[in-house]
């Protein structure tokens, strides 16, 4: 069996590209012959990508061949999925709404939109499968057959996450202080702004001997600049921190960061998925979170969620998830039955499952 995947770029720490990544792994453990293609690629993936022009020198005819490709915005490859004649399946990453991000990046924000328009133009395919319930509903109500569509959820590496850490960083951590933590990218749909007003109140009238950890790559100056300047308005300059705001964190102190965790938050918007709940999870870290887009379904129950922005309401829900014992225990063993449903084993085995079916 022969297995091309095409996306749009192949970059270090991108769920997207672990996701790839990960698949690539799998077809060549089952003897496959797989290919990875993308537009572009950081210097990390230079020797992964083989590139646009070397998929159009091998493509074939052949429906016994499959072509895997991963929407996560726009991007003008997906020309060669529309002409290919191999056996065709869609995995859809979802798309960040462009409202989000068009005061900041008007350029991201017009790719984003495309993306959005062009996932009905996609529909002829043998499979088309979302990483979470929530994207393959987004596949259905763009005219996809209901039938063709599943759920494919990320790959989360649990024997990484239980990996070396860097313990002089935890140790620092773990200084009496109490870590509200967050992991992802610093972008608008994610609400970071929110999360700041949030822990302002926290930390002015629950606990002042508490820290904001915002663990994750900044994106946009503008963003940052407003960021900043919430920060400051609330005094909170000693209080918020922000770990790799340029290149991200290593994966040691990543993990580190998680075990110094006391409640990780996140009041995002839009979420595709969601990996930090998950690794929240492992970690046994309680979450709280804004209960829209994906987060709930990924969630499953294993943590709090809100809908309504009340900060003085979610403050003393954080005190709760800090000094709750209860609690906590309670959460740690949800989250821990929620990650049974991700082993990578049974995500493996529904690939598997999916492709030998598609291509029957």
């Amino acid at each position: 069996m022969k297995v091309h995947q095409i996306c749009a770029r192949l970059q270090f720490g991108d769920a997207v590209t672990g996701q790839v990544l990960r698949i690539h792994e799998l077809l060549g453990s089952w003897g496959w012959e797989s290919h990875v293609y993308a537009t572009a690629n950081d210097e990390h993936m230079a020797g992964i990508n083989e590139g646009m022009m070397a998929y159009r020198g091998k493509r074939s005819r052949s429906r016994e061949d499959i072509l895997i490709y991963h929407l996560s915005v726009y991007d003008d490859n997906h020309r060669q999925y529309l002409d290919s004649h191999n056996c065709k399946v869609l995995i859809y990453h979802n798309i960040t709404p462009p409202h989000f991000l068009a005061p900041y990046d008007p350029f991201l924000a017009d790719m984003c939109r495309r993306g959005r328009e062009l996932l009905p133009h996609l529909k002829q395919c043998d499979l088309a499968l979302g990483d979470s319930e929530y994207n393959r509903l987004e596949l259905v109500a763009a005219g996809f057959e209901e039938a063709k569509t599943g759920v494919l959820p990320i790959f989360i590496d649990m024997e990484a996450l239980g990996g070396k850490y860097n313990r002089a960083l935890r140790d620092s951590l773990c200084d009496g202080t109490t870590n509200l933590l967050f992991v992802g990218r610093m972008v608008p749909n994610k609400r970071i702004e929110d999360l700041i007003d949030l822990f302002a109140v926290y930390n002015k009238k629950v606990d002042a001997h508490s820290r904001l950890l915002l663990v994750g790559t900044t994106w946009s100056v503008t963003y940052n600049a407003e960021l900043a300047r919430r920060i400051r308005g609330y005094g909170l300059q000693g209080a918020v921190s922000i770990p790799g705001w340029s290149w991200g964190v290593s994966d040691e102190d990543l993990r580190a960061y998680y075990r110094a965790g006391d409640v990780f938050i996140t009041c995002s918007r839009h979420e595709g998925f969601c990996v930090p709940l998950l690794e929240s999870m492992f970690f046994g870290v309680p979450i709280l979170a804004r209960a829209e887009a994906a987060i709930p379904v990924t969630l499953g129950g294993a943590g709090m969620t809100f809908k309504v922005m009340d900060v003085q309401l979610l403050a003393e829900a954080v005190a709760e998830l800090v000094n709750n014992r209860e609690l906590r225990e309670a959460l740690a063993a949800k989250g821990r039955q929620r990650l049974e449903e991700f082993a990578p084993e049974k995500i493996a085995e529904k690939l598997r499952s999916y492709l030998e079916a598609a291509a029957s």
